[in-house]
C-alpha cells in the first residue's frame, strides 16, 4: 500500500490498520490516538481510501476524501455557533474569525452521524464517520455517540484525539486504539525540509528556527503551525518581541503594538511559545507564571491591552 510509505514513524499504526484491511477484518471503530501534527488525520485518509475504493491508485477516490465529497464519508470536527450558525473550527481558523470560547462537538452533529449511518451507502460497503479532535465533544453529544456506537449497523467510525482521557471509558472500550507517537528528531527535519511553508522562513534566524522546532515537541504539523504563527507576526514586533525592553513607556507601547496586531488566538500562542522560551533557557519559573496569569486573564476577558500593560511591567520588575 504505497500511499501508507508516506507516512513517517508510525509503524505500528500502520502495520494495525495494512493488518486489518489485508485479513478483511476491519471493526467498527478505531481510535487514532497521539500528538497533533504527527499523521493521524493522514493516516485516517489512506486508511478510508483502501476501504471506500478497492482500486487503491484511483485518484478520483483520493481527491473526494481530501475535498470531503464522497457519499459515503461524513466527516465532523468541532464547531463554533455565530449568530445562530454552526462554523467549523477549520473555516474559523481559514477566515480567521476570533472567537472567544473552544469549539465543541454538539449534539446535533451526532445526530447527522445517526441520520448518515441510517441511509444505505452508495459506492462502498459502509458507511464511515471521522470525528476530529473527539475530545471536544460535550456531555450530551458524548452519551449520543456512546448509542451510537453501541449499534453501528454498517458504519465505520474513526475517532481522532490527542487527549483519550478525557473521553467516556465506554467509548473508549468500544473502540479499537490506534497509538502514533511523536516523531524522532531525523524524522522531523525531513518532514520539516518538505513543506511549503518551510520556504517562506528564510529571514528568520536559524536560533529561532530551532527554537520552533523544538517547541513542535516532535510533531512536523505543529511545527507547521508554529512557523505560520511566528511568521503571522510582523517583522518590526518580531523584533521587539526579542528585545529585553526596560523603559516603562517603551513597554506599554509594546502591549499596544500586540493587541492591535495579535488575534486572541495568536497571543495565546506567544504566550505558549514564551513560556516555553524561558523555561528552556533561564528556569525562570517566576515569568512563567506571570505568563499564565496573562492568559487567565485574555481567557477571561480581561481587557487585552491592560493585561498585557500590567505583565509586562510586573515581568520588567522581576528581570
Amino acid at each position: 500500500m504505497d500511499d501508507f510509505k508516506n507516512i513517517y514513524g508510525q509503524d505500528l499504526a500502520i502495520k494495525i490498520l495494512e493488518s486489518a484491511i489485508s485479513k478483511k477484518h476491519i471493526p467498527p471503530a478505531y481510535l487514532f490516538s497521539g500528538p497533533e501534527g504527527v499523521g493521524r488525520i493522514k493516516t485516517a485518509k489512506v486508511f478510508i481510501k483502501a476501504i471506500l475504493d478497492k482500486c487503491l491508485d484511483n485518484e478520483t477516490t483520493k481527491r473526494r476524501i481530501e475535498t470531503n465529497n464522497h457519499p459515503d464519508l461524513l466527516w465532523i470536527e468541532p464547531s463554533y455557533i455565530v449568530q445562530g450558525k454552526r462554523i467549523s473550527q477549520s473555516n474559523a481558523r481559514s477566515e480567521s474569525i476570533n472567537m472567544k470560547s473552544p469549539p465543541q462537538i454538539r449534539l446535533n452533529q451526532i445526530k447527522e452521524i445517526i441520520e448518515f449511518l441510517g441511509k444505505k451507502p452508495l459506492e462502498s460497503e459502509r458507511n464511515i464517520v471521522i470525528i476530529e479532535d473527539i475530545e471536544r465533544i460535550n456531555e450530551s453529544a458524548s452519551n449520543a455517540l456512546l448509542k451510537t456506537l453501541e449499534e453501528p449497523n454498517k458504519g465505520l467510525f474513526i475517532l481522532i484525539t490527542q487527549r483519550p482521557e478525557k473521553l467516556l471509558a465506554t467509548i473508549r472500550s468500544r473502540c479499537q486504539t490506534v497509538p502514533f507517537i511523536r516523531l524522532n528528531h531525523n524524522q522531523v527535519n525531513k518532514i520539516i525540509n518538505t513543506l511549503e511553508v518551510t520556504q517562506k522562513a528564510d529571514d528568520i534566524p536559524n536560533e529561532e528556527i530551532k527554537e520552533l522546532i523544538d517547541f513542535s515537541y516532535g510533531s512536523p504539523g505543529r511545527y507547521q503551525l508554529n512557523l505560520q504563527y511566528w511568521l503571522a507576526i510582523s517583522s518590526p514586533l518580531r523584533q521587539k518581541l526579542e528585545i529585553k525592553l526596560t523603559n516603562p513607556i517603551e513597554l506599554l507601547k509594546l502591549a499596544k503594538e500586540i493587541t492591535d496586531e495579535l488575534n486572541l488566538e495568536q497571543q495565546l500562542w506567544f504566550i505558549n511559545f514564551q513560556q516555553h522560551r524561558v523555561w528552556k533557557k533561564e528556569k525562570d519559573s517566576s515569568i512563567v507564571k506571570k505568563l499564565e496569569e496573562l492568559r487567565k486573564q485574555l481567557l477571561a476577558y480581561v481587557q487585552p491591552r491592560l493585561a498585557w500593560e500590567v505583565t509586562l511591567l510586573e515581568m520588567n520588575l522581576i528581570n
